[in-house]
């Protein structure tokens, strides 16, 4: 956090008193001055700025000047040359626009996806990701489930190796929501999450899919110009404010804000359009056309969730009905909706809202990994400079806004105050020095100031320590987030102390950061710019052009994988790719095949059962701890996470027989996982249970033959056999 930039030589060790009076008399230009023209230099420009910020201070004016692109030259041309002043094609407007701020908004929400999606595997590392577990890694390299299978992960075996793995990658993942060389981590978390996902092709569902697709189009767009650390400490570089008049000058970030032109935004907005299209048209089966599909998916007790067995037992068969064709019309329109060339922003804004309830009510429903928090997500991008207006007005209200008084002599003290600037986007911060006894709030000590930060609410009221501090962050956007434990106790006293520690060391810390013990020079010369290289221009250039190449390569790429892999289209033409084409799909597993819950809803459903003896004599279920369960009509579910489910599922077919020793050693190690050496299993049976889902008006299914997957040892007394002779078996 070093700020070189901050550090003077030449500074004075100390500014207070009378010479801090002096100082500001001294700071005043006088008339004759200005008119004689003998008025420094850096004062005339620090004018000219506080005239423009004055005259551009109108959030909503700000936001059209950003939605038309007017201003400055910035990112303006469509990819290829970013400094380029030439307006943007009509195609280029209408599909290749993204809002920069949105796109550092969107690499937030991904980055909290691909960390929560960590930390569930992380939660079921022993049993899917170790040797330990269902899969081990050198099964899955000499039986690959796939035709093309790359995941780092092979690499690491037992639990410990996992998880520090894991724990480098949450590092990854981390650096990448908080866009600290964000293009860098970007790459890193594509390879990570891919081979996640490659590691255990057994849990890999439609959702894991489309995370991996999202990650790897969203490589070629600015995902760190705005809202990152990237974003700060290119900002803290350019302009190195030195006291609060440069603090309180929003100017100089003009331009930042316009949009951006690139192909791989209107890759997205292709791909999510095929997405929804192919979902709609492969949904021609009998329960979707007679508006039942609904129904039978929230008797899918495998997947439902508390929410989802709510509805089955309260929301009417007709209510469902309705549902049913409403998913089938929210998917169609959202496939046309974002292409539609006219009226975008309030047709893209009618999109997100159609999105977020139908992937809403999915999420809440069903256990489906990250399929629907993913798909909402890409509506992000969607949003224009109107939209972060409309945004503003909400956290840009005056209530929200605090005047900071910080101690003027504290390198410090001013360092904060640069990084509080550049993460309060809408401008609810003023700063003032502490030596401006006449801005300080009326029953306030000066000396006060020289102790502690000091922030004034707009009742006039103000607060210090850790209070001030939380206020601070009550301003900024979510900012509350991160402090709210400072008004629980016993946390706030902890808070407090930590506070007091910091301010008590506040000089020691600024000379450690290189800042200086006090005295921060506030009119010092600035540095002149450095000169423009040619050669950095020219290589932008290319740079832009390369990556340009390459969104339409993967553009062709995942075409091409949309003709093969949907039977809609297959219908109608077949094409031939080359085996290199099937590799780059195949490798980060970028598959194209759309049919959810189609062409046919579910009309069965089932689950694993583990008919175990231990060596004590009881009857047991390793894989819940109680006694095993035969019954396929549950009335609550059967409650396992998304990765059981959809491992269950998999295994019970033939095709995937001989995994099930796998399953069988690691059933064996069930004593070693409870430590309790009673629990270690003589014999057992595993068996797949379902039944047939019962018909709209009726709440319970047909139970059909349980099937046995396999068996180790004898079980005498198996639980199954009721199940059997009920089937007549």
């Amino acid at each position: 956090m070093t700020d070189s930039t901050d550090r003077d030589s030449d500074a004075p060790t100390s500014t207070r008193g009378e010479d801090r009076d002096s100082d500001a008399e001294n700071s005043a230009p006088s008339a004759a001055a200005e008119a004689s023209g003998t008025e420094p230099v850096r004062r005339k420009k620090r004018r000219k700025r506080r005239r423009k910020t004055e005259a551009g201070s109108d959030p909503a004016a700000s936001a059209e000047g950003a939605e038309t692109g007017a201003g400055s030259k910035g990112d303006r041309a469509s990819g290829v040359d970013d400094s380029a002043a030439s307006k943007p094609g009509w195609f280029a407007e209408h599909y290749m626009k993204a809002d920069p701020r949105w796109l550092g908004v969107f690499r937030i929400v991904l980055g909290i996806i691909l960390s929560v999606d960590l930390l569930r595997r992380w939660a079921n590392a022993d049993a899917f990701y170790t040797n330990d577990g269902i899969y081990p890694n050198h099964y899955s390299l000499f039986a690959p489930m796939g035709r093309h299978v790359f995941s780092l992960y092979h690499a690491f075996s037992t639990y410990g190796e996992v998880s520090v793995a894991f724990a480098v990658t949450l590092c990854v993942f981390l650096c990448f929501l908080f866009g600290y060389r964000t293009k860098l981590f970007h790459i890193l978390a594509a390879i990570c999450i891919t081979s996640l996902n490659a590691r255990n092709l057994f849990v890999e569902n439609g959702g894991t899919v489309v995370v991996n697709i999202i990650t790897i189009w969203t490589l070629f767009l600015p995902l760190g110009n705005r809202l990152s650390i990237d974003a700060v400490r290119k900002s803290m570089k350019r302009f190195k404010e030195r006291n609060a008049e440069e603090l309180n000058d929003r100017s100089v970030d003009e331009g930042v804000d316009l949009p951006v032109y690139r192909l791989a935004f209107f890759g997205l907005i292709l791909q999510w359009s095929v997405i929804y299209f192919f979902n709609t048209v492969h949904k021609g089966g009998h329960g979707w056309q007679d508006g039942s599909a609904l129904h039978w998916f929230v008797y899918q007790d495998r997947i439902i969730t508390w929410f989802g067995v709510w509805v089955r037992n309260h929301v009417p068969f007709g209510v469902l009905r309705v549902l049913t064709y409403s998913t089938l019309v929210v998917e169609g329109a959202l496939s046309f909706l974002l292409l539609i060339p006219f009226g975008q922003k309030w047709f893209r804004r009618l999109a997100f809202v159609l999105a977020f309830g139908l992937h809403g009510n999915i999420a809440a429903m069903s256990r489906l990994g990250p399929f629907s928090y993913v798909m909402v997500s890409f509506f992000i991008l969607m949003l224009g400079a109107a939209d972060w207006a409309a945004v503003g007005r909400y956290f840009g209200k005056e209530k929200r806004r605090r005047t900071v008084i910080y101690d003027a002599d504290c390198g410090l003290c001013l360092l904060a105050s640069r990084i509080l600037k550049r993460l309060d986007p809408f401008q609810r911060l003023h700063f003032v020095e502490n030596w401006d006894h006449d801005k300080l709030p009326e029953g306030l000590d000066p000396a006060e100031t020289e102790k502690s930060v000091v922030v004034v609410l707009p009742d006039g009221s103000y607060r210090t320590e850790a209070n001030a501090v939380f206020e601070i962050m009550r301003a900024l956007p979510f900012g509350i987030a991160l402090v709210w434990w400072l008004k629980v106790p016993p946390l706030s006293s902890l808070g407090e102390w930590l506070y007091r520690k910091v301010a008590e060391n506040r000089i020691a810390i600024s000379v450690w950061l290189g800042l200086g013990a006090c005295g921060v020079a506030r009119h010092a010369a600035p540095e002149a710019p450095p000169e423009p290289k040619p050669w950095r221009h020219s290589l932008t250039r290319v740079g832009g052009a390369l990556r340009e190449l390459g969104a339409l390569f993967v553009l062709v790429i995942l075409g091409s994988q949309v003709m093969v892999d949907n039977a809609w289209v297959t219908s109608k033409i077949r094409i031939k790719r080359p085996a290199w084409v099937e590799e780059i799909v195949d490798y980060p597993r970028l598959y194209q095949g759309w049919r959810m819950f189609a062409p046919e809803p579910p009309y069965e459903d089932g689950t694993v059962v583990v008919d175990a003896r231990t060596v004590d004599g009881r009857k047991i279920d390793p894989l819940t701890g109680k006694e095993p369960e035969f019954d396929p009509d549950t009335p609550t579910g059967w409650g396992h996470n998304q990765f059981w489910c959809d491992y269950e599922n998999k295994i019970r077919f033939s095709g995937n027989a001989h995994h099930r020793k796998n399953f069988e050693d690691y059933l064996m190690k069930y004593p070693e996982r409870t430590g309790n050496p009673k629990d270690r299993l003589v014999a057992f049976d595993v068996w797949w249970i379902e039944d047939k889902s019962p018909p709209p008006g009726q709440q319970h299914g047909t139970p059909l033959p349980p099937k046995k997957l396999l068996s180790h040892g004898v079980v005498k007394d198996s639980l199954a056999t009721p199940w059997l002779k009920k089937s007549g078996k």
